[in-house]
């Protein structure tokens, strides 16, 4: 039978796993770069994938207030709202159900926006990620920034699983199933020239593409959490 690469989102076990993550790890410090470099404390902000509210707290803490956090997931939504509720008594209910791949605000909503952890990769196919980016660009703005991260296949978490395994013929490189704390979740682990050809192919300029541990090293907890990834710095071009 085939499996749901939605299902694992829509779980209340997985939502609740994010949900302590929004406190237990909080910003990495390679986010923490990056958004500093890139993400002025003015800019209005979209957060795709929000999970449990671990970015979206993480900005606000650090004095962003115009933060839009999105997730697919009524579930997720739902946890979210409720770890905002329980550290940030002006939220002001910024927690909203959006498909990444179908966003329905208008053109050149947002100044920026963020996809964490690897959630770009987590859709199913090559089609839901350009769908995904070519929605993400047509909500930013002339110039505005996407900042996020993907799992790398020749660098990151997974690299000696990749580099050593015999792929069937009808199996897409990198595309897997990973066992997680709760169910099985899908991730694609791709590489650097595939990104930056999806990126360019829905009109974005990449600026820079950096390992995470190239940008600032992560503490044990984030490292145990993530592991090794690639950020990808792009602009609506």
């Amino acid at each position: 039978m085939d499996r749901d690469p939605q299902a694992h989102w829509l779980e209340t076990e997985t939502a609740l796993h994010y949900a302590r993550a929004a406190v237990r790890v909080g910003l990495w410090a390679s986010e923490r770069v990056l958004i500093d470099r890139y993400l002025p404390k003015s800019a209005r902000l979209l957060e795709l994938g929000c999970g449990g509210g671990r970015v979206v707290l993480g900005l606000r803490q650090a004095g962003y207030h115009e933060v839009t956090a999105t997730d697919f997931s009524p579930v997720m939504v739902s946890l979210a709202r409720a770890v905002l509720a329980d550290h940030d008594e002006d939220w002001e209910h910024c927690v909203e159900q959006q498909d990444a791949t179908a966003l329905t605000y208008p053109e050149a909503s947002f100044d920026h926006a963020i996809f964490a952890f690897n959630g770009l990769m987590c859709l199913p196919s090559r089609g839901h990620r350009l769908a995904a980016l070519r929605s993400i660009r047509r909500v930013l703005r002339p110039g505005g920034i996407f900042l996020f991260t993907a799992s790398d296949r020749e660098k990151g978490a997974n690299a000696a699983y990749w580099a050593k395994e015999a792929r069937e013929a009808d199996i897409i490189p990198g595309d897997r199933w990973h066992e997680s704390d709760t169910s099985p979740v899908f991730i694609h682990s791709s590489t650097e020239n595939e990104t930056r050809e999806e990126l360019s192919e829905t009109g974005f300029e990449v600026l820079e593409c950096p390992l995470s541990s190239e940008v600032a090293p992560d503490g044990p907890v984030v490292r145990e959490f993530a592991g090794e990834t690639r950020f990808y710095v792009a602009r609506k071009s």
